[in-house]
């Protein structure tokens, strides 16, 4: 058995193994919906929205009915990049012929390890984009997301200095905010917010009781929604990185609707290659 042979092996091996690998910091499915109903090669995509617009005071049908009312549905398109991405981790002559004398399995830690690297480039896309394709932005600096202004009690304050009251005003306001971007017709659900942020909510109780801001929050703004709203810890350090506009919450209906993250192949194992080097 060749050396090439022993690494495909190896390679065809692991697969499943990681298919299946789930890394608990790797969150981004919870904060937008993942669309896989792309071949692969495609480098665009257009997502429409439909726009529609129909009186509510006509429709009525008499005797004298000649014509009906019409609704008039227009699309709006969004375009959506997808690039090629591919990186490579090498196993030297030595180390697959010790291993293959011993008769051990191929090591596959640098393959799972490539794996990791790949989830985590898929993340930080889905929140910031890509900084050598700036056509890629994320949930974070998508030029489609408004940067509202606090106009209340909470103007001016970062949330890991508000106190119960501050915080409870900050999150309606900004709650009710959403509610008017959709006409009142859908209330938000879910509102990421920087990790440190959550653990401040989380830790700040009302006066005089244990209860804290984030559990108030959480059960006000789903009462006010008629649906459970999420307030959902930002991964790594994500929610410093933006340093301008959306710098301290955003609120969001998270569903397929509104916000898509395009990604037509999971990560997976491609086929093993020998590398030369040639001396003149």
């Amino acid at each position: 058995m060749s050396l090439l042979t022993y690494v495909q092996n190896g390679l065809t091996a692991v697969s499943k193994e990681i298919s299946e690998t789930k890394y608990p910091e790797i969150v981004f499915p919870q904060f937008v919906y993942v669309d896989q109903q792309a071949a692969v090669g495609i480098t665009e995509k257009l997502h429409y929205g439909a726009d529609e617009h129909g009186s509510l005071d006509d429709g009525l049908i008499t005797t004298g009915t000649s014509t009906l009312d019409q609704v008039e549905v227009g699309f709006t398109p969004t375009r959506s990049y997808i690039v090629p991405w591919a990186k490579s981790v090498t196993w030297t002559t030595p180390e697959l012929e010790q291993g293959k004398l011993l008769g051990l399995a191929l090591d596959t830690a640098k393959i799972m390890a490539l794996n990791k690297n790949a989830q985590q480039t898929l993340q930080k896309v889905a929140f910031l984009g890509h900084a050598k394709d700036t056509r890629l932005t994320g949930l974070l600096n998508n030029k489609s997301v408004e940067v509202y202004n606090i106009k209340g009690t909470a103007a001016n304050t970062k949330v890991q200095a508000m106190d119960f009251d501050k915080s409870v005003a900050f999150f309606k306001e900004i709650f009710l905010q959403g509610m008017e971007k959709t006409k009142r017709i859908e209330a938000p659900n879910t509102f990421a917010i920087d990790s440190l942020d959550l653990a401040h909510l989380a830790l700040t109780q009302r006066n005089n009781t244990d209860t804290t801001a984030l559990e108030f929050l959480t059960k006000s703004l789903s009462a006010a929604a008629g649906r459970e709203v999420a307030i959902k810890a930002l991964p790594s350090n994500f929610g410093t990185r933006v340093t301008s506009g959306k710098t301290r919450a955003m609120v969001y209906v998270n569903s397929k609707e509104y916000v898509i993250f395009d990604v037509p192949m999971s990560p997976t194992v491609l086929a093993s290659q020998q590398k030369r080097l040639i001396s003149l």
